[in-house]
Order: structure tokens, then sequence, then C-alpha cells
């Protein structure tokens, strides 16, 4: 994974902050492959997916501890969603911040056409007031989602995402495995592009800003 950038830091040591336990975080690969393809003549930088996958149709909790049917509130918007936890010390902060900045770098008109949604793979520790104090240091308006574990797991399978429930170590800290990548839904609901942990901002800008003029993976 490429080393924070400078305009970040200040994200990441707010986040890394609120760290009040011992925490261990594992990335790992999806356990269901996502289908991916190579595309070295498309202009953009996220892999395409050959077979569109459509957001799952769970109803999860928002950070306001509202329901959050995930279909319908992202319908019409360029969803950019992704799988983790707030104790997580590294991959996590380190893609929420870029994906921070890259938004922050697209006209105002084109923000409010985007939707960053983080789903929680600790909800016994992420509650919604937890979630939105931490997304607060990357972006206010992120969406935070918590919910049981049967409905988040739901949604990780249907997307081919890899995720296990927190366990405790040896040494106490609690362990976390989940996928790194960052699925890019259209405003039609499917998802067309993935990124990996390695995904750098000007890789999120590129693509976002080629969007609006090449939808077209």
């Amino acid at each position: 994974m490429n080393p924070p950038t400078a305009r970040r830091w200040p994200a990441l040591l707010a986040a890394l902050l609120m760290l009040a336990t011992a925490a261990g975080c594992t990335a790992r690969a999806h356990a269901t492959p996502l289908a991916v393809v190579d595309t070295p003549s498309s202009a953009f930088r996220g892999t395409s997916l050959p077979n569109p996958l459509p957001m799952p149709d769970v109803t999860l909790t928002d950070t306001n501890a509202t329901p959050y049917p995930l279909t319908s509130r992202t319908a019409g918007h360029l969803t950019l969603l992704y799988i983790g936890y707030t104790h997580c010390p590294d991959v996590c902060p380190t893609t929420m911040a870029d994906l921070g900045i890259a938004v922050s770098q697209l006209p105002a008109a084109w923000r409010d056409q985007i939707q960053v949604v983080f789903i929680t793979t600790d909800p016994a520790r992420d509650t919604p007031s937890r979630l939105r104090q931490w997304l607060d240091a990357f972006n206010p308006h992120f969406t935070g989602l918590t919910g049981s574990w049967n409905d988040i797991s739901r949604v990780a399978a249907a997307l081919g995402l890899s995720i296990s429930p927190p366990t405790t170590a040896p040494d106490g800290s609690i362990v976390v495995q989940h996928s790194a990548e960052v699925l890019l839904f259209y405003p039609d609901g499917k998802a067309r592009l993935v990124y990996s942990a390695a995904t750098s901002v000007d890789d999120f800008t590129h693509d976002l800003t080629l969007i609006h003029t090449d939808p077209t993976p």
C-alpha cells in the first residue's frame, strides 16, 4: 500500500488518536473472488467488473440510528462502498482519507452527486455515534452504517467480499479480517468498477472526473 500523502495526515492522525483499545486488522483478498478483468485500453484506472453487481437489498442502520435501505438510499447516486471498521490501524483510515481528499478535489456540483458509504465489520464496537465521530475526521458527509452481523455478512457475500467476525487474539487485541476493496456503483445501482487498497488519491480523482464525460468503464 502506498504511504499516506502529506495532505491526508491530519485526518489520519485524528482517526488514529481515537483508537482507545488495542486492535488488529487483517486486510485480505475476498474468499469469493470478484469477477474482474484487466482493461489496459480502458481510460479508467479502476478494474472493470464484466458482470456488474447490484447493490444488495439490505437495510442497515445509519449514524442517526435510523434504518438505511441500501438500494433505495443509494439509487441515482454515484456510490463508493467500503467495508471495514473504525478501530482498524491501517488500511481503513488510509482508504477513507484517500476518498475524502479525492472527493474534496471535485467541483461542488459533482460532489453532491457522490456518496461514500462505509459499512462496519465490527458492529459491537462501532456504534452509530462512534461511526459518525470517526468518519467526520475524513468527511462529515460520508455515510456510516452498522447492523446485525447477519445483515452485514449478507452485504459482503452478495458483493463477493470476504469478512470474518471479530476475534480476540492471545494478547487481548481484537482482530478483524476483511477485504480492502472499494466498489464504485453507478446511479443505476450496479457496481462496475473495483479499486484495490493500493489505489491512489489521483486514481480516484481521475476516475470520478472521467465518469462525468465518459461513463463507460
